[in-house]
């Protein structure tokens, strides 16, 4: 007798149905990542966005310790912000010239809070 049995059809389906979702979970999770890293570098552009900003700034009339929050939208994803500078206390002779700048941007993603924090100094606003 040529052919196959019906319980060696069975098995081969069974086999090729598991390795079909195996392909399947392994291309839903390569497209989690890549999600995710979109959210990452559209949040490293806003915060360096931000930062170029406030060192554009700087360079005019310096920067005092302050806080400014914000919500930014982009792709239908929203982005909070915060920037602040802060009085730095060591090492003096930095203290003296410069403020401490950080941008934290952060979104949600799979049921968690994500973030980029990006930070510098900046000059300090003269007195």
């Amino acid at each position: 007798m040529k052919g196959f049995t019906l319980v060696e059809i069975m098995i081969s389906v069974v086999v090729l149905g598991a390795g079909l979702t195996l392909v399947a979970n392994s291309y839903l999770t390569a497209l989690r990542g890549i999600n995710s890293a979109q959210n990452n570098i559209q949040a490293t552009v806003f915060s360096r966005e931000k930062l170029e900003a406030a060192q554009s700034a700087s360079l005019k009339n310096g920067l005092s310790a302050s806080s400014v929050s914000d919500i930014l939208q982009s792709s239908g994803k929203q982005y909070k912000y915060t920037f602040d500078t802060t009085e730095i206390t060591q090492p003096e002779y930095i203290a003296k010239d410069f403020v401490r700048a950080c941008v934290k941007v952060s979104w949600q993603e799979q049921n968690a809070e994500k973030n980029v924090i990006l930070s510098t100094y900046l000059p300090r606003q003269k007195d």
